[in-house]
C-alpha cells in the first residue's frame, strides 16, 4: 500500500507541474485542478492505519523540513482521531487522510515570491502578519515559507490541515466573496481539530 502512496504522489507531482502557478498568500485560482482529481482517483482505496508521510521536495531547508514533519504528524493525528477534524473535509466532499497523503511540500520558489507572498511588508498581506504557506484552490502542491520552521509544532499542524482544506476544494477571502478569511479559517481548524 506504501508503494501504492509513492506512485501516486509522483504521478500527482507531474501532473501538478504542468498546472498553473500563480498563487498569492494562500491561494489563487479557483476550481478543481488535474492534480485533485488525479489524486482523488488513485488514492481512493488508502487504508485508515496506513502511515501517511508528507511527501517533502529534498530541496526543503532542513529546520523547515523537521518542522513540516512534525506538524505534519500530529495533522495527521487530529484527522484521524477527532471526528470534527474530519468532518471539515467531509462538508467537501473529500477524504482529510487522502488530502493529506495526496499533498505535496515545496519550499517557496524564488527570493522574490518569498517576500511577495511570505513577508511581512508584502503587497499581499497588508496586516504586516507573515503567511506561513499557500496553495492553490484543488491544488496538491502547498509552498512552505522559510519562516515556517520557527513556529510551534501545534502552530504547524494547523497550517498543514489548513493548507490541505484549500486542497480540498475550500476557498478563501479576497479571491471568492462571501466566503472565510484566511484568519477564519484557521480559527475554524483550531476549534473543530482541538488545537
Amino acid at each position: 500500500m506504501k508503494a501504492k502512496v509513492v506512485v501516486t504522489l509522483v504521478v500527482v507531482a507531474i501532473v501538478t507541474v504542468a498546472g498553473s502557478w500563480a498563487a498569492d498568500t494562500v491561494e489563487a485560482s479557483g476550481g478543481i485542478t488535474p492534480a485533485a482529481v488525479a489524486a482523488a482517483a488513485v488514492v481512493n482505496g488508502v487504508d485508515r492505519n496506513v502511515t501517511v508521510e508528507p511527501w517533502i521536495h529534498p530541496s526543503m531547508p532542513g529546520r523547515v523540513s523537521g518542522k513540516l514533519e512534525a506538524g505534519f504528524e500530529l495533522a495527521v493525528e487530529r484527522v484521524r482521531e477527532v471526528e470534527s477534524c474530519g468532518e471539515l473535509f467531509a462538508e467537501l466532499g473529500a477524504d482529510g487522510l487522502e488530502m493529506l497523503a495526496t499533498g505535496l511540500y515545496l519550499p517557496v520558489d524564488s527570493y522574490r515570491r518569498e517576500v511577495e507572498v511570505c513577508g511581512r511588508n508584502s503587497a499581499a498581506n497588508s496586516r504586516g502578519a507573515e503567511n506561513l504557506a499557500y496553495t492553490n484552490i484543488g491544488g496538491a502542491p502547498t509552498w512552505i515559507c522559510r519562516h515556517f520552521a520557527r513556529v510551534s509544532t501545534e502552530t504547524a499542524a494547523i497550517a498543514v490541515i489548513h493548507e490541505a482544506l484549500h486542497h480540498a476544494g475550500l476557498p478563501e477571502k479576497p479571491h471568492e466573496r462571501m466566503v472565510m478569511s484566511s484568519v477564519e479559517i484557521t480559527e475554524m481548524v483550531k476549534t473543530a481539530c482541538e488545537f
